[in-house]
């Protein structure tokens, strides 16, 4: 079902939630994944507040088979929010037809009751003893739900990555994560069907964009 020949035109991610995790590191990892292993064109941007942890955090990433003219996100198609502020700031950039995924452990009150959850943070902490890894199961489930991600392309720039201490608990939380979207969050998402084909370009490139606000 995912697989790496789907053509894009823009597809627009929001990784969100608070400092301390790991939502930076989890859009780098996506992004390297798209870009390197899928040969997709791929910006992130990402926003972070003063505190080094507690504060507000953000990764952005625009996906397409063309070349991308605008890097920032404008109209969310996937919003990923581990914390209820992020639900709070950040759910009305979602399209219509856009995609809200929560951790429920940590968010009480979402704008709708049109969205997907899982308790990421409490897979990670209870089913692996390693809170830290909260985002790493978190982009399992994100690797389930985009049909154009494939989960072995996702991995292997999770192992690229990480040091050898930590590769291992990761890969486990990224299968957790991906297994429990597989079994609760139903099929993966829609994406719009282009009317125009994708570039003919063989190299893809991963542009990073660093914003303070």
């Amino acid at each position: 079902m995912n697989g790496h020949d789907m053509v894009l035109s823009r597809y627009e991610i929001r990784l969100s939630g608070l400092g301390g995790q790991g939502i930076l590191t989890m859009g780098r990892l996506l992004g390297q994944a798209l870009a390197l292993h899928h040969d997709y064109y791929v910006t992130q941007t990402q926003s972070y507040g003063p505190e080094a942890r507690g504060g507000a955090s953000r990764a952005d990433l625009v996906v397409s088979s063309e070349p991308i003219s605008y890097p920032k996100t404008e109209y969310l198609d996937l919003l990923v929010a581990l914390s209820q502020e992020a639900v709070g700031s950040y759910a009305h950039y979602l399209k219509p037809r856009g995609t809200l995924v929560v951790d429920t452990g940590l968010v009480r009150q979402t704008p709708s009751n049109v969205f997907l959850g899982l308790p990421f943070t409490a897979l990670a902490t209870d089913g692996l003893g390693v809170p830290q890894a909260t985002n790493v199961v978190a982009l399992g489930a994100v690797a389930w739900l985009l049909p154009f991600a494939r989960p072995e392309a996702v991995r292997k720039s999770l192992k690229a990555a990480l040091p050898d201490k930590i590769r291992a608990v990761n890969i486990k939380a990224f299968n957790l994560g991906y297994s429990e979207a597989k079994k609760r969050l139903g099929e993966p998402v829609a994406v719009p069907d282009p009317t125009a084909g994708g570039g003919d370009d063989e190299r893809m490139e991963l542009c990073n964009i660093m914003a303070d606000d």
